[in-house]
């Protein structure tokens, strides 16, 4: 998924310049990358969070627009307040769309397992997986089908599809289980107060 946003330069020297943004409605921000100077910019708050709503559970790159120039980026990293959950600074890190990047890539199981209709229920032991490859090939989601699964049954790794990209996880990593319902423990009455006498 790639979202677009609109960057301003910033040139915040002290605490109080941030707080001063932030009062504008502001996001104070980074912009950085392997072959460029760390720039400071700042974008808007409430269009960022319409934005970042659309990439919940998805891999989002976004495009800064700043000073009329584009720049293809990834959240790198953000601070977000602990009481109130609003986003303080986020960087953005510049990925070229022909470089190599390693993310971690959600997986999305689709289908009702056979499994459940006899009595089983779906044990999703890993949501996500690491994978490498070309940041303009990055897929929004890896697809597993598990409506085959019966009771006992397991997806890994290994049985993820083949695409455009590496997964660096170990074939071996167990991914979805099918297991069968505890059966119930048998219901102990205990003995009334005659029935004791009577022992």
């Amino acid at each position: 998924m790639i979202l677009t946003l609109n960057a301003e330069p910033r040139n915040t020297v002290k605490k109080s310049d941030l707080t001063n943004l932030r009062a504008m409605g502001k996001i104070p921000a980074v912009l950085y990358g392997s072959k460029m100077d760390s720039v400071k910019i700042s974008i808007d708050k409430a269009e960022f969070t319409k934005q970042y709503k659309k990439s919940i559970n998805e891999i989002a790159f976004y495009e800064l627009s700043l000073d009329g120039k584009s720049y293809h980026t990834l959240i790198k990293d953000k601070q977000i307040h602990p009481v109130n959950r609003n986003v303080l600074h986020i960087d953005f890190m510049l990925v070229p769309e022909e470089s190599t990047v390693e993310i971690d890539m959600p997986i999305k199981y689709v289908g009702e397992p056979v499994g459940t209709k006899e009595g089983g229920f779906v044990d999703i032991v890993q949501r996500t997986v690491k994978i490498s490859c070309k940041a303009n090939e990055v897929p929004e989601d890896i697809e597993l089908d598990i409506s085959e699964l019966k009771v006992g049954d397991t997806r890994h790794v290994r049985d993820l599809p083949a695409g455009t990209w590496h997964v660096k996880d170990a074939e071996d990593v167990t991914l979805v289980v099918i297991h069968a319902k505890a059966a119930a423990a048998p219901v102990v009455e205990e003995a009334t107060t005659d029935e004791k006498a009577d022992q």
